[in-house]
């Protein structure tokens, strides 16, 4: 199986941090973040895609062009055009199903495994606040987004129906933006999508959340 590391954006909210190095390479522990997805990858993976753009040429350097013995391809994501717009650069690349993860988050290695066990699968982890854009879980099954407290962990299992579907866009202050979940939502109604619930999840999106990142690890 593929997969697919989505590592291409700007990581604004981590600003003065990323204005010279990339969110990926931001240190969590003895580890960048980047090199935590790839070691969170499961044995099913036998090819891996980074999708990269901003500050990419350090990314490059870091990881290089294997890991653990499996080739890394890169492409440029360009203009950036949010995570549903990142899988579509990659259409003419993937094959059957596919794990895609995003770079800035923490996976448990296990979660992944069970993740790739289907053909078409997403991640969520219960919380204590309702979202608004929650995952609607009924019966082991993604039924689609809505107000629930379930946090979609940016860990999916698509394919290829995907590259189908009409993107769906997202607001954004900026500029144009399409939604990898919110797109994903949009199938629910005739895939059977499967909801695997996380044992562990972690975003680093923010200052607070990378030193709850820290913390933990």
């Amino acid at each position: 199986m593929q997969a697919v590391i989505l590592a291409a954006g700007k990581g604004a909210r981590l600003r003065p941090l990323t204005h010279t190095v990339p969110k990926p390479l931001i240190d969590i522990g003895d580890k960048t973040l980047i090199a935590r997805a790839l070691d969170a990858l499961p044995n099913a993976i036998d090819e891996i895609y980074l999708v990269v753009n901003y500050l990419r040429e350090q990314i490059i350097d870091a990881v290089g062009s294997s890991w653990n013995g499996l080739p890394i391809r890169y492409l440029i994501q360009e203009p950036l055009t949010g995570t549903a717009g990142a899988v579509l650069v990659l259409r003419e690349h993937l094959r059957e199903s596919f794990l895609v993860i995003n770079a800035d988050d923490l996976y448990n290695r296990s979660d992944l495994s069970v993740l790739c066990r289907h053909s078409w699968a997403l991640l969520y982890k219960p919380t204590d606040d309702l979202k608004q854009a929650g995952a609607l879980v009924k019966d082991g099954r993604f039924m689609g987004l809505g107000t629930s407290p379930n946090a979609v962990c940016g860990a999916y299992v698509l394919g290829q129906a995907f590259f189908d579907a009409e993107p769906v866009e997202i607001h954004v202050s900026t500029h144009r933006e399409y939604g990898l979940p919110q797109t994903l939502a949009t199938l629910a109604d005739r895939l059977d999508i499967r909801a695997v619930q996380a044992t562990f999840w972690q975003q680093v999106g923010t200052h607070e959340e990378l030193s709850a990142a820290r913390a933990k690890l």
